[in-house]
């Protein structure tokens, strides 16, 4: 069996190499300043039977970001459509910034109006309809704040920025009061999403999914674990902040039966490990 992975460099892509060992011939797509181009695709979907496709761009001009993962993943669907295996099948790694950041009493679930209110919001939904169009058997995968070993403080979660300062003997900086909540994964379980998601044979599994807790958890619930874990923390609040009062979380019920997944490991037990990595790269 042939594996692609696109963003195979990025923090769930490592992860997600590591899990492919043994699962059969893994090829990866090289991420250079730019998209890549028409010949370069053609080799990488060349008899390619699974197609994990997490490259994209969340942190850069709003150009970027939406050439990043709109033309990208357009120039994908393309190449596979024009080169590769007509029984490919296609796992794509959205996001739950397709859905509007405002106050949620209850957990988002996937029959809700996507309604973007962020540029990387946007990009994701268009890539979401260009898969869908294009007839590729697919799986959109909606992550919510994924965090974990390997995730970089200040770029892609609240979680690892944290524990990061932490460790650093920095103040943990919140955005307003700390009572709003958010919903966290951990790497490990959205790898385990992703493998179930491209190797397991479900029928009618060709839907958008959540990918999350189903859990609202308050900053100050993140902060207080990390002062249990890492004395001497201290805690900065800055009350005028915009959209600190925004709270959200996904429901993953629909994956979960399709699937037979869930998330294993708690926010506890995610926080201390996220923190020991941060410790470990200090020493070194």
């Amino acid at each position: 069996m042939r594996i692609g992975v696109t963003g195979a460099k990025g923090f769930i892509g490592t992860h997600l190499l590591s899990a492919l060992k043994g699962q059969g011939s893994v090829v990866t797509l090289p991420r250079r300043k730019g998209l890549p181009g028409k010949q370069e695709l053609k080799r990488f979907v060349a008899d390619t039977d699974l197609i994990f496709h997490l490259g994209g761009v969340n942190r850069d001009t709003n150009e970027e970001i939406l050439s990043g993962n709109i033309i990208g993943t357009s120039r994908l669907l393309e190449s596979i459509l024009n080169d590769g295996k007509p029984s490919v099948r296609l796992v794509f790694a959205s996001s739950a910034q397709v859905y509007s950041w405002v106050n949620y009493r209850r957990p988002i679930r996937e029959t809700g109006k996507a309604n973007p209110d962020t540029v990387y919001g946007v990009s994701k939904q268009s890539a979401e309809n260009l898969i869908k169009n294009s007839g590729i058997s697919s799986v959109i995968l909606r992550m919510s704040n994924v965090y974990g070993s390997g995730c970089r403080p200040n770029y892609n979660s609240v979680v690892p920025t944290l524990c990061y300062r932490a460790i650093k003997g920095l103040p943990l900086v919140i955005n307003g009061d700390g009572q709003q909540c958010r919903d966290f994964v951990y790497i490990e379980d959205v790898v385990q999403a992703f493998m179930f998601a491209g190797f397991k044979s479900v029928a009618g599994s060709g839907k958008i999914f959540n990918v999350s807790s189903g859990r609202m958890v308050s900053l100050k619930q993140i902060v207080k674990q990390i002062g249990k874990l890492h004395k001497n923390t201290k805690v900065k609040f800055l009350m005028d902040k915009k959209n600190s009062e925004i709270s959200y979380c996904c429901d993953s019920s629909r994956f979960s039966k399709k699937y037979g997944w869930r998330p294993r490991v708690s926010l506890s037990k995610g926080i201390e490990r996220t923190l020991s990595y941060f410790r470990r790269r200090k020493r070194t």
